[in-house]
């Protein structure tokens, strides 16, 4: 447990990283770090300064190609002092943003997403577009876009499917005597099957940006954006301009 090797101190590197995350006070973390459970705390601001960077980097990467999907949602920090004073009544509670970036899978290309022009030409938001050539489905039209006609028992898809999850039910979780028949259950009808791909996720840096209201929402796309690589870099940020963290 207590290795002094540079190159073998895996278990003492997470320890310490978890130590800085947790806000343990560095007497301790340089004191457990002399007893070799812990690295030092100058190794450890190396290490998140070296991890930062290449996930900086790869968030970059990924933002450039186009073929990202973007999150992002608030969450709330309760930054307590540890020394008050008689009469403060100061709001410790801070509004920030997370955000996450995957990539497309099953074969998207930026081809695929060149629709923008296709969707305003037939939209009916559109004033210039004709209501007889504007496109007007709702929700309702998503059931029909697979098909489901009756087979030669007089069964849909969806009654094909439910007397199977019932036959599934009864033979894994009734009495004994179905599970005997447990190798004759096949696999539920497929539909449209979407490959099973395992999707990377790079988390992006906090921003301190509350999104409750419309001016913030913007701020934390274009901050997530820019985090992504997707920026104008002769745009000029103005420090004085108004932000929504009020």
């Amino acid at each position: 447990m207590q290795s002094s090797n540079r190159n073998s101190n895996a278990l003492q590197s997470i320890f310490g990283i978890f130590l800085q995350s947790m806000h343990t006070p560095q007497r301790v973390i340089e004191t457990l770090s002399r007893m070799g459970v812990s690295i030092s705390v100058h190794a450890i601001n190396a290490a998140i300064t070296s991890l930062s960077a290449k996930s900086h980097h790869a968030i970059r990467a990924l933002g450039q190609t186009l073929l990202a999907a973007y999150a992002y949602d608030n969450f709330d920090v309760d930054l307590k002092k540890t020394g008050h004073t008689v009469g403060e009544s100061e709001d410790t509670l801070t509004h920030l943003t997370s955000g996450l970036l995957f990539p497309l899978q099953h074969g998207v290309t930026c081809e695929d997403l060149r629709c923008s022009s296709t969707l305003w030409e037939n939209s009916p938001l559109n004033l210039h577009v004709s209501a007889s050539t504007a496109l007007k489905w709702g929700w309702k039209d998503l059931l029909n876009l697979h098909p489901d006609p009756l087979d030669a028992t007089s069964l849909s898809r969806r009654d094909r499917f439910n007397s199977w999850k019932m036959l599934s039910d009864l033979i894994n979780f009734g009495p004994l005597y179905f599970h005997q028949f447990k190798d004759w259950l096949c696999d539920p009808e497929t539909v449209e099957a979407i490959p099973v791909i395992k999707t990377p996720i790079l988390a992006a840096r906090a921003m301190h940006v509350c999104n409750s209201t419309v001016s913030g929402n913007i701020c934390s796309v274009v901050e997530l954006l820019q985090q992504g690589g997707i920026d104008d870099p002769e745009e000029i940020v103005d420090s004085d301009m108004d932000t929504p963290d009020m």
